[in-house]
């Protein structure tokens, strides 16, 4: 299988397409969301898309992991299980599929957002448990770099 090099900007190129916030989860104002869709795995299982809304307040479901990247602007966010945010550009922010919570858009946002369909349990466990299998046998000389630099700990400093 060759690797695939895609080199997509997250800039004003970007071509959106409506994508509508449904009526019955708007709460005040009329916010309008477009997006532009950067990449779909061949699985459909992941996507990356960016995403621009208009001021407004919606109450949102997630179906699947997301974690964005605010662009421009930003929002507030009132979770379903207490708890409010105040995101804005630069902030990074996961949402776990089952999360409810809803949007309170001043002026707009802009996002760069990585969408994930979660595994369901028992097709995930036999893939954990190989690659714990493997890991442990040592057959992978090399762990992957995302993984790699996340569990990496940093050093301790020195003390006197």
């Amino acid at each position: 299988m060759t690797a695939k090099i895609i080199v997509a900007k997250a800039g004003d190129n970007a071509v959106y397409k409506p994508a509508p916030i449904s009526a019955r989860h708007v709460l005040a104002g009329d916010p309008v969301a477009r997006n532009s869709v950067l990449f779909l795995s061949e699985d459909k299982l992941q996507i990356t898309l960016l995403w621009h809304c208009t001021a407004g307040s919606f109450r949102w479901f997630y179906d699947e992991d997301e974690i964005c990247q605010i662009i421009e602007g930003g929002m507030t966010l009132h979770f379903d299980e207490g708890g409010t945010r105040v995101c804005g550009s630069g902030d990074t922010v996961y949402f776990q599929a089952g999360t409810t919570c809803v949007w309170v858009i001043e002026n707009e946002v802009r996002k760069i957002a990585y969408f994930r369909e979660p595994a369901p349990f028992f097709f995930a466990l036999p893939l954990r448990v190989l690659r714990k299998l493997v890991d442990k046998s040592g057959l992978r000389r090399f762990q992957r770099t995302r993984k790699a630099a996340a569990v990496t700990t940093p050093p301790r400093p020195a003390t006197a």
